[in-house]
């Protein structure tokens, strides 16, 4: 999978700068996307540009879910704190 790197990556021991191009395999290359880090620039099957786009997508709403979870918890954790402290 070509890549374009969109944040400095270190790859193959070496710092590959932003808008540097560098070859990687697919499960790297699906990886640094959903980080942030790289976009592809390889001439990809519609199917397969339609895969990474659902595969970002996915990551992204299972973050935001993760967050979610996260903000409640510590909601919880204050309320809870609140609690015991009135007592």
């Amino acid at each position: 999978m070509k890549m374009r790197s969109l944040k400095p990556v270190y790859f193959n021991g070496t710092v590959q700068t932003e808008g540097s191009e560098f070859e990687t395999l697919d499960q790297h290359g699906r990886e640094l996307i959903r980080k942030g880090y790289a976009e592809c620039v390889s001439e990809d099957t519609p199917a397969e540009q339609a895969e990474q786009a659902e595969q970002a997508e996915q990551a992204e709403q299972a973050e935001q879910a993760e967050q979610a979870e996260q903000a409640e918890q510590a909601e919880q954790a204050a309320a809870a704190k609140k609690r015991t402290g009135k007592k």
